[in-house]
């Protein structure tokens, strides 16, 4: 059995996913009942998750996660780091800060430099990266792991913050639209984002310009729950004057 088990390991992992059929011509004595049982030990031991009908490598998954990740971070670089430029000013005389998850609050934190704070966040690379500041005192918040963006969230999240006082939200969205509001892709991220703004004084959202018009499938803001809504230069004016009309300082 464990020769089986890591006999099927090793070729998931050599193809990166593998077919219940594959597995059975691969042990021909052996039922595909057997190889679902083999597959659900090893999803259980964290080596494969299982799909419809066969088994993915974890290590290819993280392999493309990280890929997108890095991709996504290196999309609008310069909007990011323009985006990163007028935000800092905001955090200057604040104690507690929440970082939402999200690739812009990233080039965000990298350029924090040595500002003392206590740091919460939802998302396991944003509190990595704010370890390099010895003056910042970091705390992640637990849940649910995304497996597509790489962040925490979920029921469990949300209560973590019950009795936290958060002084500034540095929050992003992945889209906005006048309809909509400020919008994101995930239920339970939206759920996480309402809780932190109720939660905190002072609300900076931060997304670059490409996102402007975009509309996605939960609402989790309106911009009158924003205190400054930072983006980067090429963003439509006819938007931002309508954002500012809202009582939003637009930066």
């Amino acid at each position: 059995m464990w020769d089986r088990r890591k006999r099927i390991l090793a070729y998931i992992i050599e193809k990166g996913e593998a077919s219940i059929l594959e597995l059975s011509s691969l042990f021909p004595t052996v039922s595909s009942m057997t190889i679902r049982r083999d597959l659900e030990y090893l999803e259980a031991n964290g080596d494969v998750v299982r799909t419809k009908g066969g088994a993915k490598s974890i290590v290819g998954l993280s392999m493309r996660r990280e890929e997108a990740y890095h991709q996504r971070a290196s999309e609008n670089a310069e909007q990011k780091k323009e985006i990163a430029e007028k935000t800092i000013p905001l955090l200057s005389e604040t104690n507690s800060v929440y970082f939402d998850a999200g690739s812009t609050v990233m080039q965000i934190v990298k350029s924090l430099d040595n500002m003392p704070m206590l740091a919460i966040t939802n998302d396991p690379n944003i509190a990595i990266e704010l370890l390099n500041n010895p003056l910042c005192e970091v705390n992640i918040i637990g849940g649910r792991l995304n497996r597509q963006n790489i962040s925490i969230s979920g029921l469990g999240a949300a209560d973590a913050l019950h009795g936290i006082h958060i002084d500034t939200a540095v929050m992003a969205a992945s889209g906005y639209t006048e309809a909509f509001g400020f919008t994101c892709g995930s239920y339970d991220e939206a759920v996480l984002k309402r809780t932190v703004i109720a939660a905190a004084k002072k609300i900076i959202l931060v997304m670059d310009s490409t996102k402007i018009g975009r509309n996605h499938t939960f609402s989790f803001a309106e911009p009158s729950d924003v205190n400054f809504f930072v983006t980067d230069s090429q963003a439509d004016p006819n938007v931002l004057t309508a954002l500012k009309e809202a009582a939003l300082v637009i930066i």
